[in-house]
């Protein structure tokens, strides 16, 4: 019975000390704000045209007894740009993105910190090779992805695809009156 008495008693202690705890403090010490969030949005900023891919020549430095040497490779053009914003929308500078790819391919640098102008990119990136037929295996691959990832906030990405577009319908290719 001791025990019952003691337990009630000691849950209207804590429930006194609880509401006195959330009493109205607009005539004391204002109490400091919450800091200010960390996390960013990362939203892909897309041309008109939108993203594609090209075939360019880079050169391959030399390594060891290897000598540089010239080399054909697809990348996306032109190179792709993020935007990163705060939740007010204004930059978040000094945020650092980091860069990963799911498939395949080359990014010239893995992060970059967000400057005054709000934007973040990998620089060059290099696919793997365009698939040219269905059935093909290896490295061809499509879609592509592009991944940027802040410390703390969304994600975002950006889907290229290297696969050539349709051969037309013979039909399509004649001319008519």
């Amino acid at each position: 019975m001791l025990h019952r008495i003691v337990s009630r008693t000691v849950v209207v202690l804590a429930a006194t000390a609880f509401l006195a705890s959330c009493e109205d403090n607009t005539t004391g010490t204002p109490l400091t704000p919450p800091p200010a969030s960390t996390a960013v949005y990362v939203n892909p900023i897309v041309p008109d045209s939108g993203y594609a891919t090209k075939d360019t020549t880079i050169t391959i430095p030399a390594v060891g007894e290897v000598p540089a040497h010239d080399t054909v490779v697809t990348i996306v053009t032109p190179n792709p740009v993020f935007e990163v914003t705060n939740p007010d929308g204004s930059a978040a500078v000094d945020q650092v993105i980091t860069f990963n790819l799911a498939l395949p391919g080359l990014i010239e640098q893995g992060k970059d910190t967000v400057l005054a102008d709000g934007l973040a990119t990998p620089g060059r990136w290099i696919v793997a090779r365009p698939c040219t037929a269905p059935e093909e295996s290896g490295f061809c691959r499509t879609p592509q992805r592009l991944i940027a990832t802040p410390v703390a906030g969304n994600t975002g990405f950006i889907d290229v695809s290297t696969a050539p577009p349709p051969e037309p319908e013979p039909e399509t290719l004649r001319a008519s009156r």
